[in-house]
């Protein structure tokens, strides 16, 4: 299966509806990937021109395997491989950024209190 984009409410909702929210799923994989643009110094990475590309697998609760890939990272928050999720939501904002919260909502004390990524693109695909 290729990845599948989320673009709008409508992309969302299919996604959550086709891994059932990632219901009692865990986090059992995290990737961290930037492009690798440092300006001379292996030290320095400029984060206008790097893209953190961030994958997080994870196991829903009929035990199917979810990639999502995130780009164009704003903030996020990952707990520890592991991490149980006991529901997923989604929210886009004017702006474009996607949330992707480990919580039913996407309320500032969910994401407090969860992992969330925000990002301009979120990409997934089912593995196994």
């Amino acid at each position: 299966m290729d990845h599948q984009l989320i673009r709008d409410d409508k992309d969302a909702y299919a996604f959550l509806s086709e891994v059932n929210g990632l219901h009692d799923g865990y986090i059992v994989s995290v990737n961290y990937q930037h492009q690798g643009y440092t300006w001379g110094n292996r030290l320095y990475i400029d984060p206008k021109k790097t893209g953190l590309i961030l994958t997080v697998m994870v196991t829903s609760i009929d035990n199917t395997l979810v990639e999502m890939t995130f780009e164009h990272i704003k903030d996020l928050q990952i707990r520890n491989i592991g991490y149980e999720l006991l529901d997923s939501s989604i929210s886009i904002s004017e702006d474009g950024f996607i949330t992707w919260c480990g919580d039913s909502e996407t309320t500032p004390d969910a994401l407090h209190d969860s992992v969330y990524v925000i990002a301009k693109v979120m990409k997934w695909k089912i593995v196994s």
